[in-house]
C-alpha cells in the first residue's frame, strides 16, 4: 500500500499535475509509509502470536503519535530559541530525529517511523521554526541514503528470483494495479473530484524504498520463526516496486496532460 515521497515527489516534478492532484498524492506519500509500516508489525504479529496483534499495533500508533508530538514540541523550542548555533542545526536536527526514531521503537515495536514522520509534519506547521535549510540538508541527505540503501537491498535479491514468481507474480502486479482505482474511489467518496483527478489518482501509485525495507526485514523475521518460503515475499515487492515505478514513470506525465 506504500507509495513514499521518494518516489512520488520526483513523479510530481515531471508531470506537472495540478495543485489540487498533486496535494492528495504528496500528502498520501508522507502519511502511508508509516501506516504501511505498522500494517506489516500487524500481520507479522497475527502470523506469529495470534489474537494480540491489534494490542501491539494500537501501542505502537500511541507511542508513534505521542512521541512524534513531544520531539517535534521540544525541537521547534529549541530551534525558536537560537539555543543551537547556525552551523549546527542541520546536525543537531538529524540527531534529534534519530534520537526519537530509536526511542520509540524502544518503546513500542516499530513505531519510530510513525514518530519521526508526526514530528516532520508537526515541525513543518509550527510558527517562528525556521525549516528552510533543513530542507534543503534533508533533500541531499535522502537522495544519498535511499540511493545506498536500494543499491544493498536490491543487491540481495537473484532477478532470476522475481522471474520465477511467474503468473503468481502477474496475478498479484494485476490486484494491486486494479484495486488502487477502488480505493480511490473509495477515499474521494464526497470529495469534490472529477472522473479524471480519480483516474490520474488511480494510475499514479509507484511503490519505493518503505515497501523494500519493510518487506526484506520481515522476510527474514518470517524465515527465522520457521515460515519457508518467506524470502518471496521479497521477490514478489521488487516485483510490484519494478513494475509500478517503471510503467507509471513512463507514462504519468502522458496521462497528466491526457485528462487535463
Amino acid at each position: 500500500v506504500v507509495t513514499g515521497p521518494t518516489v512520488i515527489n520526483p513523479l510530481l516534478r515531471t508531470m506537472h499535475a495540478r495543485a489540487d492532484v498533486s496535494q492528495v498524492l504528496r500528502w498520501e506519500g508522507i502519511l502511508i509509509d508509516p501506516v504501511g509500516a505498522l500494517l506489516a508489525v500487524l500481520v507479522f504479529q497475527y502470523l506469529v502470536s495470534g489474537s494480540d496483534s491489534w494490542v501491539v499495533f494500537a501501542k505502537s500508533i500511541g507511542v508513534g503519535l505521542a512521541a512524534g508530538f513531544a520531539g517535534a514540541i521540544s525541537l521547534g523550542f529549541v530551534l525558536r530559541h537560537h539555543w543551537v548555533p547556525e552551523y549546527l542545526i542541520n546536525v543537531v536536527t538529524l540527531a534529534w530525529v534519530v534520537m526519537m526514531f530509536a526511542g520509540s521503537d524502544f518503546v513500542a515495536h516499530e513505531s519510530g517511523l510513525l514518530t519521526v514522520t508526526v514530528m516532520g509534519i508537526w515541525l513543518g506547521n509550527m510558527k517562528d521554526v525556521g525549516v528552510s535549510e533543513i530542507l534543503s540538508f534533508k533533500e541531499s541527505l535522502s537522495v544519498l541514503i535511499i540511493s545506498v540503501l536500494f543499491i544493498v537491498l536490491g543487491a540481495r535479491v537473484d532477478p532470476m528470483d522475481i522471474v520465477a514468481t511467474g503468473w503468481n507474480g502477474v496475478i498479484v502486479l494485476a490486484v494491486v494495479l486494479l484495486a488502487r482505482p477502488v480505493v480511490v474511489w473509495a477515499a474521494t467518496l464526497g470529495g469534490n473530484y472529477s472522473w479524471r483527478q480519480k483516474a490520474l489518482l488511480s494510475w499514479v501509485a509507484p511503490r519505493g524504498i518503505v515497501a523494500a525495507a519493510v518487506s526484506s526485514l520481515f522476510a527474514l523475521r518470517l524465515a527465522d520463526v520457521g515460515y519457508p518460503h518467506s524470502t518471496d515475499l521479497v521477490a514478489y515487492t521488487f516485483l510490484v516496486i519494478i513494475a509500478t515505478v517503471v510503467l507509471q514513470s513512463l507514462t504519468a506525465r502522458a496521462a497528466t496532460r491526457a485528462l487535463g
